[in-house]
């Protein structure tokens, strides 16, 4: 299994991380989740699940960031086509991005407790790194069944999970950098 994209030297577009349009973030966050492929599926696996995690924060809030969290996207071929802004779209169960982190919780205490909280801590959440490149390592699960984790789900709910079930698994290292203004 291989993931794949259209992306010059695995960089991540600006168009779906912060350097975007700001009409195109919201509350300065940009959803629009990027396109990608994943290809060589094994037979038995019938869904994936994919993590988006950024290490390169570790140095800087103590913890890796993570982007995106997605469990069981129905898979019946050996290819499928992710298209951009699944995140936005899809009725597939997305957990709990670092938004929902002390760090944010501290800034913005009442988002865990809205409906705007709850959009911005359970979907894709772009790259925006407060300076320089950082790797973001997207990482895709291939299971025979589904995991039937509840939407809103978190990191180790979906490790703890996958191991059951994995069929295979591939990963892809990424790249984001915030243009200087």
């Amino acid at each position: 299994m291989k993931i794949k994209t259209n992306f010059t030297l695995e960089k991540i577009p600006d168009q779906y991380g912060c350097n975007a349009p700001s009409s195109q973030q919201f509350h300065g966050i940009n959803q629009h989740s990027f396109p990608f492929e994943v290809v060589a599926i094994p037979a038995d696996a019938h869904y994936l699940s994919w993590t988006l995690i950024d290490y390169d924060t570790v140095p800087m809030i103590g913890f890796a960031w993570i982007h995106w969290l997605l469990a069981d996207y129905p898979v019946s071929a050996s290819q499928v086509t992710i298209d951009a802004d699944l995140s936005q779209t899809t009725a597939t169960a997305q957990g709990q991005n670092s938004m929902r982190s002390i760090v944010t919780i501290l800034r913005h205490p009442l988002w865990r407790v809205t409906e705007f909280g709850q959009n911005l801590t359970t979907r894709y959440s772009g790259p925006r790194p407060r300076g320089g490149q950082h790797r973001l390592r997207l990482t895709v699960y291939a299971t025979r069944q589904p995991l039937h984790l509840e939407p809103g789900f978190q990191l180790n709910q979906l490790m703890n999970s996958v191991d059951n079930e994995l069929v295979e698994q591939a990963s892809l290292n990424l790249t984001y950098e915030r243009e200087s203004k």
